[in-house]
């Protein structure tokens, strides 16, 4: 069955997302579900996925600093922020939302310091639940400690979960844990979750328990092994950062299947979403932010950075380039050490070199500025080459003021342009001048003092 039709038949999906702690071992006073992964808080990510799934409303259990967790994640969909008064629990946490979830709704409750679970992931436990199963996320790790256990019975069936804490020497030594993750019909989850107690170590309603408690009225219990990246959570800034660069290889990886060559994974960050087409390559040390869209046989030299950014086929970005809220079109080469910025476009074959800052401006197809130049709010016609050291003069203390070079026009070296400016088509501009009046087409501008030689001092 295909996964459209799939969910026009399904039951609604409700998300519970727990997210109210603190995160004291993280540090800082920041809510920890508000830690940074890969550019957005680790609670976007969540709300990211879950989005996209059809039918489904979400719940976020806030406590601490609700009001940062609230205002610091948008989404498209309307989000239902519980606060949740004290901290009893997860199966406290999970009892907030009760009231809210819909009649023939499946439940899924997922964890704001645990992001990266996939969508398809999601899908599996939909599916399964939908049957009328309490269905779990498990994964293997080989140093277990601190996880509660998963205690299979005759034909793998679930029989318990034992926290760390309460385990024995040998339930212990099992390596199959529990990622907290949990699908349940939401009927029964209203029917399951109040029969759970807090008799346990630390006085805290589990939800884990749900576990026994279905299995004592013979409701099925299922778990899915899933991969660890999936279920890998941060408590504190070192687990933050394992997850982070876990992200990061993981992202570098899905390039490499997608036909793209990244010289090295371990140096390649990622903080949004990027696309990047076939064929391209990627050198070492460079960060991708928001949101960008590469064409195929794309050339990212070394050392770059590039923020919500589309570049199109076959263009070479060059050592050191910083490109930010710009389109680049094909063939066009950039770099070593540009900086494009503001809206900037370059249409296809246009060149912008070494030490050249573009903001606000528009270069025409084949234009090019090779060397130390500034265009300010600019726009150049097609073909137009802009010699060194040349300068827009586009701001007056007060006011910023367009420049237009049209077509085939040559800006000698070292020239500054005092706009607002027109350089008619083919017009000149001789090197070293200041031009202060529009230039007719074809006419050649020069705006200097006569040169003087004078004697030497003795």
């Amino acid at each position: 069955m295909g996964i459209l039709l799939y969910y026009k038949h399904c039951m609604n999906i409700d998300f519970i997302i727990l997210a109210a702690g603190k995160g004291t071992r993280m540090g800082g006073d920041s809510p920890k579900v508000l830690a940074n992964l890969a550019g957005r808080p680790m609670l976007q990510h969540l709300i990211d996925t879950v989005e996209g799934i059809p039918k489904s409303k979400t719940s976020v259990i806030v406590g601490y600093k609700s009001n940062e967790v609230e205002s610091g994640i948008h989404s498209s969909k309307k989000i239902n922020f519980i606060k949740q008064k004290k901290q009893l629990g997860t199966a406290h946490a999970v009892k907030q939302a009760l009231p809210y979830l819909r009649k023939n709704a499946i439940s899924i409750i997922l964890y704001g310091d645990a992001p990266l679970v996939a969508k398809n992931t999601l899908n599996k436990l939909i599916r399964s639940a939908s049957k009328g199963d309490l269905c779990l996320l498990s994964f293997i790790k080989e140093d277990p400690t601190g996880y509660g256990r998963i205690m299979r019975g005759p034909r793998g069936s679930i029989k318990k979960i034992v926290e760390h804490k309460d385990a024995t020497t040998e339930e212990r030594s099992i390596k199959e844990v529990n990622s907290g993750i949990m699908a349940i019909k939401s009927e029964l989850l209203n029917k399951l979750l109040p029969v759970i107690k807090n008799k346990n170590a630390a006085k805290e309603f589990y939800l884990t328990d749900l576990v026994e408690i279905a299995n004592n009225q013979s409701i099925k219990v299922r778990a899915t092994i899933c991969d660890i990246f999936e279920v890998g959570g941060a408590n504190d800034r070192q687990e933050l950062h394992d997850l982070e660069r876990a992200y990061q290889k993981k992202t570098a990886q899905d390039l490499l299947t997608n036909g793209v060559t990244v010289a090295d994974i371990s140096r390649l960050d990622i903080r949004g979403n990027t696309q990047i087409g076939q064929g391209s390559y990627v050198d070492i040390n460079n960060v991708f932010e928001g949101n960008n869209k590469f064409g195929k046989n794309v050339i990212i030299g070394p050392n770059c950075f590039i923020s919500n950014s589309t570049i199109k086929d076959n263009t070479v970005i060059y050592a050191n380039t910083v490109i930010e809220d710009c389109e680049i079109g094909k063939d066009c080469k950039l770099g070593p050490f540009t900086r494009i910025r503001g809206g900037t476009e370059l249409s296809e074959g246009s060149e912008l070199g070494n030490f050249v800052e573009a903001n606000r401006s528009n270069i025409g197809k084949k234009s090019k500025a090779k060397h130390l130049t500034y265009l300010g709010d600019a726009t150049l016609g097609q073909k137009v080459n802009v010699g060194a050291g040349t300068i827009t003069c586009n701001y007056d203390g007060k006011n910023k003021h367009k420049t237009l070079i049209e077509d085939g026009s040559f800006i000698g070296s070292n020239s500054s342009l005092v706009a607002p400016l027109t350089l008619g088509e083919g017009s000149y501009t001789g090197a070293g001048s200041v031009i202060t009046k529009n230039v007719p087409k074809g006419k050649l501008a020069v705006g200097r003092g006569k040169q003087v030689n004078l004697d030497k001092k003795k």
